[in-house]
């Protein structure tokens, strides 16, 4: 062996590899701001170790008390503030007296899905371009009210869906319906559907109604963007595409409304006593 020549300090040596650099992760990519009752509390119930920093009006101290004392227990900061610091603290007025800041969430493989059989009585909900959050808030309120146990995306809709912004809409629903993403969608549904699931799309010009068409389970409703709709490749992996009947006075509903009502038809039916599915 070679011996090293003593003149030459240990981390100049030639042969010892320089430590790796550590990279740096946005603090926006580490932390996650969650404004809004429903929101903050399911996050503090469903994964309460992710907690990091909690903020509150005075109204909210007595309720608080709870996660106040998780915070004491392991020295995480907490405080009081007037209403101009918990404005400031949450990005705006829309937090309803709590702001915690939490580690984020994350969407899972679509892999992870797929490794297992999907259940008869499953129902999954897929984004193809809807671009706000609000959306897609309130869709994943729908998801969580009707039981949807998967949502999928593309990696172009992740960060979309993980804003803190849409956590506050869903009220809590981002905490419980699992998230899934893919590199593409259409791929994505191509794979879906090799596990036996009906993928079901909607679109106001489509010929079949809602109420009359004949939708097997599992099943994934797939919503197109706020303007453009369903993309042609998307598309072209929907089994069926329906729409849902009006007066056609309005050309067409609000994405996050058509969601509630097409989500609410197929809970019905998954639901229904025997041979009343499709009455």
């Amino acid at each position: 062996m070679t011996a090293r020549n003593p003149s030459t300090p240990r981390d100049q040596n030639p042969r010892r590899k320089p430590p790796p650099k550590k990279k740096h992760t946005p603090v926006k990519e580490r932390e996650w701001t969650l404004c809004g009752w429903n929101a903050c509390m399911r996050a503090f119930e469903e994964r309460p170790e992710d907690l990091l920093r909690l903020y509150y009006h005075k109204d909210r101290s007595k309720a608080l008390y709870r996660v106040k004392q998780w915070c004491a227990k392991r020295k995480l900061p907490y405080r009081e503030l007037d209403d101009d610091s918990l404005n400031r603290a949450a990005g705006g007025v829309h937090h309803e007296g709590v702001v915690m800041v939490t580690r984020p969430l994350h969407a899972l493989s679509l892999y992870k899905l797929l490794e297992k059989p999907v259940p008869a009585d499953w129902i999954g909900v897929a984004f193809d371009g809807v671009a706000n959050t609000h959306n897609v808030g309130a869709v994943l309120r729908s998801c969580g009210y009707f039981g949807v146990r998967g949502v999928l995306l593309d990696k172009e809709q992740r960060q979309v869906a993980v804003a803190s912004s849409t956590a506050r809409t869903a009220e809590g629903a981002l905490e419980v319906v699992p998230v899934y993403d893919c590199a593409d969608l259409a791929s994505g549904l191509r794979d879906i559907k090799g596990k036996g699931v009906f993928v079901l799309g909607t679109d106001p010009e489509a010929k079949e109604s809602l109420y009359e068409a004949d939708i097997p389970f599992p099943c994934m409703l797939v919503l197109g963007g706020e303007r453009e709709g369903l993309s042609k490749r998307v598309r072209g992996r929907c089994d069926r595409v329906v729409r849902i009947p009006g007066e056609n006075t309005i050309q067409s509903l609000n994405v996050s409304v058509a969601a509630g009502v097409v989500l609410g038809e197929l809970f019905r039916r998954l639901h229904a006593p025997p041979n009343t599915s499709s009455s």
